[in-house]
């Protein structure tokens, strides 16, 4: 199957899959080759796109993914390659923000910080 995992600036994936895992606010849901057409609403999380024995692994606040015709299509919210998460920066920010917030946006930040933090701890 198709992959590709788009934010509304850039392209992340554009390739082959054999395997596509993401949450929904419902659980966590896998998608494979030949998969019934589905559109479904993204949760903050991890998405894992499993291609010729390598994993390629994004975070995300939020976004959709839309499978049909053997191509997976996720449009998502801030992505992140889990490999590119500072977790000591994040940290750092987390803290001065939490020490002081100062308006909603801080605790939309704060939000996405944790959630960076917790994804990065739990699958390193």
């Amino acid at each position: 199957m198709q992959c590709i995992v788009r934010s509304a600036d850039q392209t992340w994936y554009d390739g082959a899959a054999e395997r596509v895992i993401a949450r929904s606010p419902y659980g966590e849901f896998a998608v494979l080759s030949d998969h019934a057409p589905l559109v479904s609403v993204l949760a903050a999380g991890l998405i894992r796109i499993q291609s010729s024995g390598n994993e390629h692994r994004f975070v995300c606040k939020s976004g959709t993914v839309e499978v049909a015709d053997n191509v997976a299509t996720l449009l998502i919210e801030r992505p992140v390659r889990l490999e590119d998460i500072d977790i000591d920066d994040a940290r750092k920010q987390l803290t001065a923000l939490e020490s002081q917030p100062t308006a909603e946006q801080d605790a939309e930040e704060i939000s996405f910080l944790q959630l960076l933090c917790s994804v990065k701890e739990s699958h390193g």
